[in-house]
Order: C-alpha cells, then sequence, then structure tokens
C-alpha cells in the first residue's frame, strides 16, 4: 500500500473530531440511562416498590377532608367568631351542608342571587351564594322558612361570612310534593254496574 495513503487512513483514525466522541459518549449514556430506568421500573412493577403519585387539585382536597359538612348557620357563624383561623382550616375546602332560617334574598351584582341566613348576630347574617341551577328554587323561599342548602365551599375574601354554589335540599314545609290521595273505594252501586 502506499505510504501516503496508509499515512492518512492511520492518521484518521488519530485525529477524528472531538464530535465523534462525543455522539459515541452520548449515545452510551443515554442508552445506560434507559436501562437503569426500565430497570427499575421493571423491578418496582414486580416489588410494589413505587409509591402512586399524589396530585392535588381542589376537588380532590375537598375530597380529602372527609366529605361534608353538616352543620346549623348559627354554628358556623360562631367558629368563625371565636377562631376564624381554625374555622377556616375546618370547612376551607370542604363541601358544606348548612341549614338555618331564611332571612331575605339579595342581588349579588353578577346576575344571580344572593340568600341570607340568620345568625345570633342580626348585623352578620351567613351569606349563601346561589348556584344557577337554583335561582328558581330560591325565588320560592319565604322569609322565617327554614331550608337547608348544600354548598361546595366556603367563601374566600371580603368580611362577610358566606357559602359558594349553593342548591336548595329542602324546605321545612314540604320539600317534596304531597302524593295524591288514594283513589275511593268503589260504592255497592258502582260494583253492581262492573258486574252487569
Amino acid at each position: 500500500m502506499d505510504p501516503g495513503v496508509r499515512g492518512s487512513l492511520l492518521g484518521g483514525r488519530r485525529d477524528r473530531p472531538g464530535e465523534g466522541r462525543k455522539g459515541s459518549r452520548k449515545a452510551l449514556l443515554v442508552g445506560g440511562g434507559a436501562a437503569v430506568l426500565l430497570a427499575l421500573g421493571v423491578a418496582g412493577q414486580l416489588t410494589g416498590a413505587w409509591p402512586d403519585p399524589t396530585v392535588t387539585i381542589g376537588s380532590d382536597e375537598r375530597n380529602q377532608a372527609g366529605g361534608p359538612v353538616t352543620i346549623e348557620a348559627e354554628q358556623l357563624y360562631k367558629a368563625y367568631s371565636d377562631d376564624p383561623g381554625a374555622a377556616a382550616r375546618r370547612f376551607g375546602n370542604r363541601e358544606i351542608v348548612v341549614s338555618g332560617e331564611f332571612l331575605r334574598i339579595v342581588p349579588d351584582g353578577y346576575g344571580s342571587l344572593d340568600l341570607r341566613l340568620k345568625t345570633s348576630n342580626p348585623n352578620v347574617q351567613l351569606g349563601i351564594d346561589v348556584a344557577q341551577l337554583a335561582i328558581e328554587d330560591a325565588k320560592q323561599l319565604r322569609p322565617g322558612q327554614r331550608v337547608t342548602l348544600s354548598c361546595q365551599h366556603m367563601g374566600s375574601g371580603g368580611d362577610e361570612l358566606w357559602v359558594q354554589d349553593c342548591a336548595i335540599q329542602q324546605t321545612d314545609d314540604a320539600a317534596l310534593p304531597s302524593p295524591p290521595p288514594p283513589p275511593n273505594p268503589p260504592s255497592p252501586e258502582d260494583q253492581d254496574k262492573q258486574e252487569q
């Protein structure tokens, strides 16, 4: 072989550009890393060592708290007036079923209605943000009537005590329509007519 050609071939091997070596190292590292991750994943599946990932979303926080709180409007008012911080931790991200005496309806300025429930402080009433689907039910309420509402969570901001996205569950007078009266038994004359 020609010594010049042989020298250039041998020199080409020694004088390889740095890119080639980096590319080989990258491929080796990526391949090795993938193999290690695959091995860990298989080992975790076999032994159950991998914990399930925990993702916390607003509605999940509500459910983690132990389900809805059932409370009277007066008790909710007292909890917030006695210790606002503790009450916020207890009720903040939970569904609330609240009952109390209906006082009045107040337009909220956003095209919806707010209700007010009575507390022991005439200057502080529990505000109820009515869900859009419950507006017609809210319009049927009368002052002094006892009502139970299912609400998504406590409101935040401002200096008023209020709950949000509420629907009326029942009222003190006939939450469900009364069933129709049973039919009258046939009279003896009607029975004679049917037999003929």
